[in-house]
């Protein structure tokens, strides 16, 4: 315990020659921080006791003490909602003008009802919104002909909006109903059958995975045209594969987002999710860049020695062939499992760099995002909930955490101000009041530790400052990850690899089709029927270039 402890040793002190108020209000400050690190410690401790005795009765059969959560308290509660919230002058306005109409039904007046002095003074608008959902099996009666002299039989040609035994329009509603409302198979199966419809469960997962080639290289396009602006936020959520634990890599930007669900969520996937999943692994290259993250990992000089004597420079090649290279000529590497990930990573981000894909990304403070980019932009939202997180046992100490906290949301507003009207004048003057807010000296270490973590972020969080059009917040990749926290939620886990990309695909197409106010129904219908009006990620790309 004596290591967090600042000035001076409380096991040492003597009450008796205690009489300066200083030296009194020294004492005071250590002992207020060891209470609030006692308690700390205890709280973790009675939670790992627990654990340990629900662990000790499932070995035994028995049951452990069941999880019941509390209500909800505001002390509990992360959210940063009410201080990043911008109030809005809310004034009702006029929907009619809005919706679009199919069809028109003029509603007359009987003229023999009329007097004689009635004057025509217009139409009253009034609109009804409806949805057309019904049954509709065609039979198609094809005439036949046989010639006994030809010994040929003639059949009338079929109307071109003939598609096969399942129409598009009923394949499109199955896609839709499955992979963009997420209802179940069981339960789409039985509405299908409800309405009339013969198909077998069999059928109907051949309607689900039909064109999936397709699908998934939609959500590859939609990747790259969504990272041609250079800007990206992203996030990580939890996801389930046949029983494994996966993670679900959200990207996106104001036009795009694109889900890519992988085995981990370190730096090596991270990269895949950015490059598309490329079927034959992540590409190595050995250049200046590689040069430069090698000796930003540390490695061992006889170890990067060796790698140069390998490797041209310039040279790009395949992940599987660089392990089975370092493998047979650098034996003594290969058997370092976490020098032998950074030199990967080391190749792996070279080639990516290289590539340009991506100049700017907005992310929380996870460590895999750690050298995507060179440079980056942290979450100011995720950084607030560090300080949220701090439960003091004295009103001293919550008092000056209060009081911290009304200046740290002051200083966020000037920064969103900034971003609406950004000024150069105004960069140095922020820069210095981020130094005098963030001062590690208020007395209460909890508080001064987390104070400085983020002074040790101040470049990144400050990145704001060069860059006005970027965001505060990765908020929109976290409402990214709900869709897929809610689609876990209701299908718990896939089961194939096919299954899992073409899921992916479809939370990428809905979403982005969401974003860009595009109907999801009509565009998974003109997909299907292969009418091109037009193309998702051809629609971001003219956001960003207009020209095209």
């Amino acid at each position: 315990m004596q290591k967090n402890l600042k000035e001076i040793n409380l096991y040492e002190i003597d009450i008796d020659h205690i009489t300066n108020p200083a030296e009194f209000r020294k004492v005071l400050i250590e002992l207020f921080n060891m209470v609030e690190l006692l308690k700390k410690e205890n709280s973790e401790q009675k939670q790992l006791i627990q654990e340990l005795r629900d662990e000790n009765n499932r070995l035994k059969g028995e049951k452990g003490k069941p999880s019941i959560k509390a209500n909800k308290e505001k002390s509990s509660d992360l959210s940063s909602e009410m201080q990043t919230k911008v109030k809005k002058h809310w004034l009702k306005k006029g929907k009619k003008e809005k919706i679009k109409i199919d069809k028109t039904v003029k509603c007359t007046v009987d003229r023999g009802a009329l007097p004689s002095d009635a004057v025509f003074k217009g139409h009253d608008r009034i609109i009804s919104q409806n949805i057309i959902f019904k049954r509709e099996n065609t039979e198609y009666l094809v005439e036949l002909y046989y010639s006994p002299s030809e010994k040929k039989t003639y059949r009338g040609a079929l109307p071109e909006e003939y598609s096969g035994y399942f129409s598009r329009e009923l394949k499109a509603f199955c896609t839709l109903s499955y992979q963009c409302l997420d209802v179940t198979r069981n339960k789409l199966l039985s509405l299908l059958r409800s309405m009339g419809y013969e198909i077998s469960d069999g059928s109907l997962n051949n309607i689900l995975q039909e064109n999936s080639a397709m699908w998934i290289e939609e959500k590859h396009d939609i990747l790259f045209a969504g990272l041609s602006n250079g800007v990206a936020q992203t996030d990580i959520t939890g996801a389930r594969v046949n029983g494994k634990n996966h993670y679900t890599h959200i990207i996106c930007g104001q036009d795009f987002t694109v889900y890519s669900t992988l085995p981990s969520k370190s730096r090596r996937d991270v990269l895949m999710a950015f490059m598309g999943e490329p079927d034959g692994g992540l590409l190595y290259q050995y250049n200046k860049h590689t040069l430069w993250l090698l000796e930003h990992f540390n490695i061992a000089e006889t170890d990067k020695q060796a790698i140069s004597e390998i490797f041209t420079p310039n040279q790009i090649i395949q992940e599987r062939l660089f392990n089975q290279i370092i493998q047979e000529n650098i034996p003594s590497l290969y058997a370092k499992p976490n020098m032998f990930r950074r030199v990967c990573d080391s190749f792996a981000l070279a080639h990516f760099y290289e590539l340009g894909l991506l100049k700017i990304l907005v992310s929380d403070d996870a460590p895999e995002y750690e050298l995507i980019t060179l440079i980056r932009m942290l979450c100011w939202i995720h950084d607030a909930r560090h300080y949220k997180k701090l439960n003091p046992v004295f009103d001293h100490h919550r008092k000056i955490l209060d009081n911290f906290t009304t200046h740290y949301w002051d200083f966020y507003k000037k920064l969103l101000d900034y971003t609406k009207n950004p000024q150069h004048n105004l960069v140095l003057e922020l820069q210095n009041e981020f130094d005098l807010l963030f001062a590690p000296n208020t007395n209460y270490y909890d508080l001064d530790k987390q104070i400085n973590r983020t002074l040790s972020n101040k470049e990144k969080l400050l990145t704001v400052l060069e860059y006005p059009f970027l965001p505060l917040h990765n908020n929109l990749s976290e409402l990214g990850a709900r869709r897929q926290v809610r689609k876990r939620d209701i299908s718990l886990h896939t089961m194939t690899s096919l299954g899992t990309k073409l899921q992916d695909a479809f939370m990428s197409i809905t979403q982005t089709c969401l974003q860009l106010n595009v109907d999801v129904w009509q565009y998974i219908l003109s997909r299907l029927s292969n009418s091109n009006q037009f193309y998702l990620p051809d629609l971001i790309k003219s956001k960003y270039c207009p020209s095209e």
